[in-house]
């Protein structure tokens, strides 16, 4: 579960500075500012941080065209100082745009690193993009790793773009569902049973129960009383959600849910394993890469894991990225059969991408099967309630047919 902290910190020169920044716990946190060479003197975390992730970040469109665009104009040849008044100019929000003028000008009049200037905005910039940007600057090739952290960005983009295309038709058809059966109960089987009254016929016990169910929902204090009674449940679930046990209990629950559940781990892990691919890539230490990771994850579950490998690998409790990463049980053998036989040939985060590759073929499997699984699933359903009313109107409408022949 990434977490907003709020730091008071001292430079190398003894400048006092203070600022948010995410990180996955604390001890992640306090390795981040060791590594922005800050020492802290006061570390809390945020009231109210939002548990998957910030979000009020800028899109991440508009940060993928940013980071494509620089590493263009740096393998171009163009300058620093050209190169982000051109980016601040085409900026398409003015959020992001006076977030692009403050790192210019902490670069340019401050003397700070440029990883160093966007950590001091960590609602544009995540840690895995202030971790990339570093690396670049580290190994003196900025441009590239850029354009590794667009490609990253690029493809992580899709992928949430057609998990949520996917689930939007069902969501659609759940409505539509919903809309019909409500029209049918308030609206129809009153106006029938009004008819059977008229003509003196007795309704079924079945009717009557749904007159009963038609009158409750149609009756304007119960429709206040359970507006009143969601607002309430949706304010405790959100208290829940910002504390970790409901976070964790709401992640377990998600990732159990039939087809959607396994899309939505595999997209995770397919993910995890790219960020750990794109920061190993740009000469990233394991244990870096693991902090790093694991408040980008999008799941408390494996945040968790991947804080817990980091302090294993870290504290020499596991020898291996594939021993660090089995203890949690989150990843399947063969995810970590992949990353054995890497580090065998020392080519780990090519593995990496290869099983990312793998995942994000499956998941694209499975957002192909849940559209039809659940049009499916809700057309029972409805025709199983039309099919109820239908037959609960018909007997009653049969007698009084027969009454009048």
């Amino acid at each position: 579960m990434s977490v907003t902290f709020t730091y008071t910190a001292r430079t190398k020169s003894g400048e006092r500075v203070a600022g948010r920044m995410r990180a996955g716990d604390r001890v992640a946190a306090l390795a981040t500012l060791r590594e922005r060479h800050l020492v802290p003197s006061e570390l809390v975390a945020a009231a109210g941080s939002p548990p998957f992730g910030a979000l009020h970040r800028a899109k991440i469109g508009e940060r993928l065209a940013f980071f494509r665009a620089y590493a263009a104009l740096e393998e171009a040849g163009v300058d620093f100082s050209t190169s982000l008044e051109l980016l601040t100019a085409q900026a398409a929000s003015p959020r992001f745009r006076e977030a692009l003028r403050s790192v210019r000008a902490a670069v340019e009049r401050g003397g700070e690193k440029l990883h160093a200037a966007m950590g001091r905005r960590p609602d544009e910039f995540g840690d895995l993009e202030i971790a990339m940007v570093a690396a670049g600057e580290e190994s003196g090739n900025r441009a590239e790793a850029f354009d590794r952290l667009a490609g990253f960005l690029e493809r992580d983009h899709k992928l949430h773009k057609r998990l949520r295309g996917a689930l939007f038709y069902p969501a659609l058809v759940i409505v539509v569902a919903l809309i019909v059966s409500a029209y049918l109960l308030i609206v129809v089987v009153p106006q029938f049973a009004e008819l059977f009254r008229q003509f003196g016929t007795a309704p079924s016990v079945a009717m009557r129960v749904l007159l009963g169910v038609a009158h409750l929902a149609s009756n304007p204090a119960v429709i206040a009383l359970g507006a009143v009674l969601f607002a309430i449940a949706g304010f405790g679930a959100l208290r829940s959600l910002s504390s970790r046990s409901g976070a964790l209990a709401f992640d377990r629950l998600r990732l159990r849910v039939p087809l959607l559940g396994e899309a939505l781990r595999k997209s995770i892990v397919a993910r995890t394993l790219r960020v750990l691919a794109t920061l190993m890539q740009s000469g990233i230490s394991q244990v870096r890469a693991l902090d790093v990771a694991a408040p980008v994850a999008g799941s408390p579950l494996y945040t968790g894991a991947l804080c817990a490998a980091r302090d294993a690998i870290a504290s020499g409790t596991c020898a291996s990225l594939e021993e660090a990463l089995s203890s949690s049980a989150l990843f399947e053998p063969i995810a970590l059969g992949f990353v054995r036989v890497g580090s065998r040939a020392g080519n780990i985060p090519q593995m990496l991408v290869k099983i990312a590759e793998y995942y994000e073929d499956d998941v694209e499997t499975l957002l192909t099967a849940i559209p039809a699984f659940v049009q499916t699933v809700v057309t029972l359903a409805l025709g199983f309630i039309i099919g109820t009313i239908l037959y609960v109107v018909y007997v009653p409408l049969s007698t009084l047919a027969g009454s009048i022949h």
